[in-house]
């Protein structure tokens, strides 16, 4: 009788352990997979840091690389140099690329040095349908303004208004995604108001 008891004991302690084992390489697996998407993803749009992916991305950071002292300094490093805001500043690619070698380090990703990371692929056509996009954006802008402008000098009717309220709420998703434009909106808005 105690051989079988010794037996189902046993039994139930390495199920037990097994199943305890299993958990805590599934969170640790969870985790390391979690930590080279974001690595992955900023990796991806290097070339454009300001890329709405890469800025999801950043700000994931401290969340996921709780635990990794050195990243989260090195994304102090980089934050504070982005907001310092100057039209040109050569130190925030650096500390992003800083950024994304320390994040490497933590992965255990050994091969991967700071001449690795500094390279990336951008080419001329993509450069160029960013700028043409970029430009599309502003001339939306510019007609959205314009169409505005027309409708305040005619007379306000309450069919004129109706429009206008339609073509802002048309107009208001692609604005918000483009700060810059929903920005210089609101100082022609603010001007017209005078």
């Amino acid at each position: 009788m105690g051989n079988v008891g010794l037996a189902v004991t046993a039994a139930l302690v390495s199920g037990l352990l097994a199943t305890v084992v299993t958990i805590w390489w599934q969170k640790r697996s969870r985790k390391y997979t979690l930590k080279l998407k974001i690595f992955e993803t900023m990796m991806s749009y290097r070339y454009m840091i300001h890329a709405e992916e890469s800025v999801k991305a950043i700000n994931s950071i401290d969340v996921v690389f709780y635990e990794d002292e050195k990243v989260r300094k090195a994304l102090s490093a980089f934050l504070n140099e982005t907001a310092k805001k100057p039209d040109f500043n050569p130190q925030i690619e650096d500390k992003h690329l800083k950024l994304l070698e320390e994040m490497a380090k933590a992965l255990k990703l050994k091969s991967i040095h700071w001449d690795d990371i500094k390279q990336s692929y951008y080419p001329n056509g993509l450069a160029q349908k960013n700028q043409d996009e970029e430009m599309l954006r502003k001339l939306q802008v510019q007609n959205a303004i314009e169409t505005a402008r027309r409708n305040n000098e005619q007379q306000n009717t309450p069919a004129d208004r109706q429009f206008g309220e339609q073509l802002a709420m048309r107009l208001l998703p692609d604005l918000i995604k483009n700060p810059d434009a929903l920005k210089m909106l609101i100082e022609i808005g603010a001007k017209e108001g005078k």
